[in-house]
Parts: C-alpha cells; structure tokens; sequence
C-alpha cells in the first residue's frame, strides 16, 4: 500500500501548519516519515535543514501522538525530567521548570501520581507538557486536541498560540477543521495519501468543494 503519493511542502519557521483530511488519509504516515519512525520510503524529508534520517535533527523537537503512550508506572514529574534528559537539557531549576509546565496544562496537582491513575485526557495534557519542556524549536502534533474537553481544548489552543507567537513552529493534524481554523496560518488537504491543496483558512471559508 502506498501511503502518501508525491507530497511536497516547505514549513516556515514560526508558522503553524496544519494537515487536513479524513482518518486513513495520510497524516500520522507523514508525520512518521519527518520523525523517521517510518524509513522505507523515497524522497527526502528536513528538519530546519538537516536530514530527517539523522538524530541530531529531533533534538528539541517535541511530538505528541494521536494516543500518547506513556510509561505507566511513572508519575508526570518523572516522564518530563527523562524528555529533559533525552534532549541532552540540563537545567539547575529542572524539577521546578517541569513543574511549571505540569501547572501550564493543569496537571500540576498530579505531577506525583503514577500515569496509571490517570484519565485520557489528563494523560494527554502531560504528553503535551512532555513536549514543550523540552523548549522545542518545532511542534508536532498528531490531533493534539483530541480526547480533550472543552476547556481543556481552549487551554491547549492559547498555549500553542503563545508559543506561536514566541517564534516557535507548529506542524499539526486533525480531521476536524475547526480545530485548523483556530490555530493554522496555513493548512493542507491530505486525501487518500495525496495533496489536494494548501491554502489559508480564510480561503477555505468560500471553497464550498473542500468542505
């Protein structure tokens, strides 16, 4: 099965871009592909510059999947410091620099409970401070709204605005549009592994034969 046919793009550095289209259509394959989980393919994938395939290239890279994975038997607390450490970051106030992202995501109160004890989407919000403790140059992010509630999902979006707006760069999916709409300066349309097309949102708006 060939999971993405000929897809081409170029992300700026500090925009947010967001891939669009239905479950099976491509997204996580691609972002497997930048991440180099999946190798077995042709082309060429960069991160700012280097070779998708070279491990230095992830450094400060920060990924969250559709369906976090994370250790069981640690508490919150522990999963950030090992992404610290993973990223080679060394930092003399590192217990409170994690802490301080566990609180941004409202999940401080639980920095100490095994990962085990907790709910979806409060799993979730830790493999989102997991990847923004790493003072990530680059976001990516696999439906990150997903499995979230209401206010969570708006307390995510204005923390990935600010971080926007600080310079940082943002790769992200979603098959819900509104989502994309939200926090994309530019989005592209993913359909049976091929893109179909890469606007703005306002320019989706009136494209009736996209919506």
């Amino acid at each position: 099965i060939q999971a993405l046919k000929n897809i081409s793009l170029t992300i700026e550095q500090g925009e947010v871009f967001g891939f669009v289209g239905p479950n099976g259509a491509g997204k996580s394959t691609a972002i497997k592909v930048i991440l180099n989980i999946i190798s077995d393919y042709s082309g060429n994938a960069e991160i700012f510059g280097h070779s998708a395939r070279e491990a230095h290239s992830r450094r400060h890279v920060g990924y969250v999947p559709e369906s976090p994975t994370l250790y069981e038997q640690l508490t919150p607390l522990e999963i950030l410091r090992s992404g610290m450490a993973l990223h080679g970051i060394r930092r003399d106030d590192a217990e409170a620099w994690c802490i301080k992202w566990l609180d941004r995501f409202s999940v401080g109160h639980v920095a100490r409970r095994r990962v085990r004890e907790l709910s979806k989407g409060t799993a979730q919000r830790v493999a989102l401070a997991h990847a923004m403790v790493v003072a990530p140059r680059l976001l990516i992010l696999d439906e990150p709204l997903s499995g979230l509630d209401p206010i969570g999902r708006q307390d995510v979006v204005d923390i990935l605005s600010e971080y926007q707006h600080g310079g940082g760069t943002i790769f992200l999916t979603s098959h819900v549009l509104h989502d994309v709409e939200r926090l994309a300066d530019r989005f592209g349309l993913i359909h049976k592994g091929e893109l179909k097309t890469i606007q703005s949102p306002n320019e989706l708006v009136g494209d009736h034969e996209l919506v």
